[in-house]
Order: structure tokens, then C-alpha cells, then sequence
């Protein structure tokens, strides 16, 4: 990067600073650049982006209010559109996808879509819901309601030094087994 100064060299330094979002005070380490030449400092967009972020993820945490990815994801999760997603938590459809696209909810809304991220807490929004979702009702209840979450395995890799390569191993008897098969091959 280039001073817009003197288009010389410039030195990229942070310090803490605080700022005020919504009555609250945040402080957050804030980035910058000097110009070599005449020690006048700058930002960039990227820069300021940045620091918002950091002012405004230090909100969600403070007040509890869901980023816009973990919406996404719990929408997805449950194969749910944004559509349905706004009947369920009792907004617009515009003011939803705002949400999820970045927009910094009330703390009260913020909490609200929270509750979302419980099983039984969506089901009862869903059954609130009811009307809103009319003929979608039952099918999306049956979403949420059937949903399983994912199993994963831990899958340890044994070094078995005969071979000099390492196997994977999901059950003892399938490394042994594994094991025992590819001996018999060298044989």
C-alpha cells in the first residue's frame, strides 16, 4: 500500500481505541496506517469494516444475539427458506433477510432469534406459528421435529510399523482384519 499523501511508503499500527454503538462502549484494537513521510495517518475501507466488525461481534456476545452465519446455518441445518424462517421467528421476510445478511438486530428481536437455536424452543415457535404457515405448517414441523443431528466418529490412525504407512482405524477388529489381509498379500 501507498501513502495518498505522498504515494511513499506507509507502516501499518493499531492501538486500542473505544467506541460507542448504541449507547454501549466497546474497545476494540483499531488498525491504521502512517505515511513514512509526513507521519499523517489514514484507514482504508477494509480497515473500518473490520473494526465495525469487531465493535458489532463484541455486541452480539454481550447481548446474546446470533452472527448472520449461525442464522444461515440453523435455517440450512433444517432445509427451512428464509421465507419460512421469518413466519417462524415472527418478522418480515425483508427484515429476516437483513439479519442474515448482516444487519444488527434489537437485543430484544436478537434474543428472540436465539431461542431458535434450541430443538424444543423452534418447535414451539413453529406451533405459534401455525396460521402463518398455513399448508407448510405440518411439513415443516416434521423437518424439525424428524431432524437427527449428524453422528461423527473419531477416526484414529494406528502407524503400523511393518508397513510403513499409517491405516485408519474405525474398529479394532477392521484394523486387525486390515491388518491380517494385507500380510497375507506380502507373503
Amino acid at each position: 500500500m501507498k501513502s495518498p499523501f505522498t504515494g511513499g511508503n506507509v507502516i501499518k499500527k493499531s492501538r486500542q481505541e473505544t467506541f460507542t454503538f448504541r449507547n454501549e462502549e466497546y474497545t476494540v484494537l483499531a488498525y491504521y496506517f502512517e505515511c513514512v513521510d509526513t507521519g499523517k495517518t489514514f484507514t482504508n475501507a477494509d480497515v473500518d469494516d473490520r473494526l465495525m466488525e469487531d465493535v458489532y461481534c463484541q455486541y452480539r456476545k454481550r447481548h446474546g444475539i446470533p452472527s448472520p452465519s449461525e442464522l444461515k446455518n440453523l435455517r440450512e441445518k433444517y432445509g427451512l427458506s428464509a421465507h419460512i424462517m421469518s413466519k417462524i421467528a415472527g418478522i418480515g421476510i425483508n427484515q429476516y433477510g437483513l439479519y442474515e445478511n448482516g444487519e444488527m438486530p434489537t437485543i430484544i428481536v436478537g434474543q428472540k432469534l436465539s431461542t431458535l437455536f434450541e430443538k424444543e424452543s423452534l418447535l414451539k415457535s413453529i406451533d405459534g406459528a401455525r396460521v402463518k404457515l398455513g399448508k407448510d405448517f405440518e411439513r415443516v414441523r416434521e423437518k424439525v421435529e424428524s431432524y437427527a443431528e449428524p453422528r461423527s466418529f473419531n477416526l484414529a490412525k494406528v502407524y503400523y510399523p511393518q508397513f510403513d504407512e499409517i491405516i485408519p482405524l474405525i474398529y479394532p477388529p477392521i484394523a486387525y482384519s486390515i491388518r491380517k489381509s494385507r500380510w497375507a498379500t506380502c507373503q
